[in-house]
């Protein structure tokens, strides 16, 4: 039987505004939910985090999060 986890990382994503190589990257922080089966990575989810979050935002954390515990379970 797998054993499975689920893990909550602060991260951020880079996004280049064009394909030039000295073009400016703007930077979103974010939360990456992150699949672990059997000690590898196997799906990642990543939310927006703004500074100053919305309903809708805590609103998609939370049904990400959720997801990700009824996988977790889904092993048990």
């Amino acid at each position: 039987m797998s054993e499975r986890q689920v893990q909550l990382v602060v991260t951020s994503r880079d996004v280049s505004i064009s394909a030039e190589p000295d073009s400016e990257v703007l930077r979103y922080p974010g939360i990456c939910v992150v699949h672990v089966e059997d000690g590898r990575p196997v799906e990642r989810t990543w939310v927006p985090l703004g500074a100053s979050p919305t309903f809708a935002d805590d609103e998609a954390l939370i049904a990400t999060w959720r997801a990700a515990l009824q996988w977790r379970q889904a092993c048990a």
